[in-house]
């Protein structure tokens, strides 16, 4: 089992963070594009090999999120269509997400199995999440599972405070 942590630095503009372990050992490095056509950020193990990789899909009629690992499309994550308030379903074929994903306190199974508990943590300056991952094999999945999240999240409040205006 592992736990990791995933602090997103509040005004980081490119979306480069660490991922770390409990010691504050860095696990994984988050690269963001800032200038690059579609949105991505890039899930980097220490040696800085891509391990999964979060693009938003510009050209789909609702926001639609791609989590892509060894080149294919694991998961995607697709806006719904509703009235009052924004909701997201999650397509993937690897993984359920139970719970609510939306507050960040959910857990992922894989084959009626639980792999992760995430929740996310309130008194920190930014973003901040734990993930408690009990099957190690589905670690890669599960950071870039929350990473997009956290993306969907922030366009939504984007989107929602400029339409406010």
């Amino acid at each position: 089992m592992s736990r990791l942590y995933v602090r997103q630095h509040f005004f980081s503009l490119g979306g480069h963070f660490d991922v770390t372990d409990a010691n504050g050992n860095t696990r994984y490095t988050v690269v963001g594009s800032f200038f690059k056509f579609p949105k991505e950020f890039q899930l980097l193990d220490p040696s800085g090999n891509e391990v999964a990789k979060v693009i938003h899909q510009p050209f789909h009629f609702l926001d639609t999120f791609d989590v892509d690992m060894n080149g294919r499309t694991i998961a995607t994550i697709r806006k719904k269509i509703t009235f009052l308030r924004s909701q997201y379903e999650i397509d993937s074929g690897a993984v359920d997400v139970q719970g609510s994903w939306w507050g960040f306190n959910f857990t992922v199974t894989a084959q009626g199995q639980e792999v992760a508990q995430i929740h996310e943590d309130a008194f920190s300056f930014g973003h901040a999440y734990e993930l408690d991952i009990s099957n190690e094999d589905y670690e890669g999945l599960v950071i870039a599972l929350v990473l997009a999240i956290d993306y969907v999240k922030a366009q939504d409040s984007a989107g929602a405070s400029s339409s406010s205006t």
